[in-house]
């Protein structure tokens, strides 16, 4: 199917949107501080801005809802994201009100949607592996356990509210159904996006201190769809969505996908379980077993193993000694390779120019030709097509991490303590786990 778009949530009271009609205007000031650039993306409950904060001159996000009686009130979902802590979440800046409208001012998250790079991946006809779906699932699983031991429960799992950054961060979006564990139960409105929705949310029969299960059922939908690129229980429609429930479990993830490990399959059945007390009971629980799989190496089939060949490597660093520090780890992550060193961005250039590489180490911040002016040189020229860029910087500013991302550049290690580890994990996502050496 590749179809990640779980539809609208369910709300009553929703107000139409003509696709126009926008609750802020474009340079409209709020409370003489945030000045609203552009509007990032909209939804059946409100809206969500880009602006400038004049006062500590950043970017920062801006959530508005649309005035309506029933629909959550917007403080709801500040309150609860002001008592997180965590990589995977929003942080939240203050709250406020402009023209009667409330609004939430939270960091500006820069990245795309799972939706928009699960389609971006599946119309290329590549597949997620196991490793990268866990990369995806092991930080939210991380997430929503901060948020289950705060008591309280997200209700909207699905690919559009889950956002990937250039620099790795998974991070957890729209809090705007979160209701204390407590709450979801037959006294609430049902609520949700169907296609992700356990059947007690569906039934609205959720009992009371199991609502956090209701988030573990959703993360399991979406494993089994970024493994199979197709939902478990599917529909366009909420009843679609239940006579999909009724016809039974879906097919045996072992079947879609062969080369998905047993306690991998084992994993997402049991998140996807009808019953909630079948299903793992913490979202903790499901980040130690997402761990677990992740950390198990393949078993060696000596003569059935294609020979490893390592890639070829560019380093492109201006400071000399990190550059042999580098040179040293890549030997060390790689084992046996090519590995040449450029000083400066013109260096790199010629470079390239004279014989492209698998991987290229960037610095951004060098003399001459900065590293986002050599990206830039390089796709003008068609160069380095099929290397993979991984920047390896200290205090990338955001617009640089911006502008790489919409060059095709997505991988970022920055300077610092456990570079090597940290430049380990980066190489096998760009590269994949076979080229390491057996370190």
């Amino acid at each position: 199917m590749h179809d990640l778009r779980g539809g609208q949530a369910i709300a009553a009271g929703e107000p139409l949107d003509d696709g126009e009609n926008r609750i802020f205007a474009t340079g409209e000031l709020l409370d003489g501080v945030y000045e609203i650039i552009k509007l990032l993306g909209r939804g059946g409950m409100g809206q969500v801005f880009e602006a400038h904060d004049h006062l500590l001159n950043r970017r920062v996000a801006i959530k508005a809802a649309w005035p309506n009686p029933l629909t959550p009130p917007l403080r709801n979902e500040a309150r609860a994201l002001a008592a997180f802590q965590h990589p995977s979440l929003v942080s939240v800046h203050t709250l406020g009100e402009h023209r009667g409208i409330d609004y939430l001012v939270m960091e500006r998250v820069y990245g795309v949607s799972l939706t928009k790079h699960a389609d971006t991946r599946w119309g290329s006809g590549e597949p997620f592996s196991v490793s990268e779906v866990v990369q995806i699932l092991l930080p939210a699983a991380e997430g929503l356990s901060v948020v289950h031991r705060a008591g309280l429960v997200h209700r909207d799992i699905k690919p559009d509210n889950v956002m990937l950054t250039p620099v790795h961060r998974v991070v957890l979006m729209d809090f705007g159904l979160v209701l204390p564990e407590f709450d979801v139960n037959g006294k609430q409105r049902v609520a949700g996006s169907p296609p992700y929705m356990a059947p007690e949310a569906l039934f609205n029969t959720a009992a009371p201190g199991s609502g956090h299960l209701v988030d573990i059922f959703a993360l399991g939908v979406l494993a089994y769809e970024l493994l199979t690129g197709s939902r478990p229980y599917d529909g366009s429609t909420f009843r679609q969505v239940v006579t999909a429930h009724e016809r039974g479990r879906p097919v045996a993830l072992a079947e879609l996908r062969p080369d998905c490990p047993l306690a991998m399959c084992q994993l997402v059945h049991e998140m996807l379980s009808p019953n909630p007390q079948m299903r793992n009971q913490s979202a903790e629980a499901v980040a130690w077993q997402l761990r677990a799989v992740r950390d198990e190496r393949p078993r060696s089939q000596d003569s059935k193993e294609p020979s490893r060949k390592a890639p070829s490597v560019l380093i492109v660093d201006d400071d000399v000694d990190l550059a042999k520090i580098l040179t040293f780890y890549v030997r060390q992550i790689l084992g046996p390779t090519a590995i040449r060193v450029a000083h400066d961005g013109e260096d790199a250039l010629s470079e390239v120019q004279r014989e492209e590489p698998d991987v290229m180490l960037l610095d951004l911040h060098m003399p001459r030709m900065n590293g986002v002016e050599l990206c830039m040189q390089l796709r003008g020229e068609g160069l380095a097509q099929s290397c993979s860029i991984i920047s390896v910087s200290a205090g990338a500013q955001e617009h640089d991490v911006q502008l790489l991302h919409q060059l095709g550049i997505h991988h970022f290690v920055e300077k610092g303590s456990n570079l090597r580890e940290r430049l380990r994990t980066v190489i096998a996502e760009a590269c994949g786990d076979q080229v390491l050496a057996n370190d």
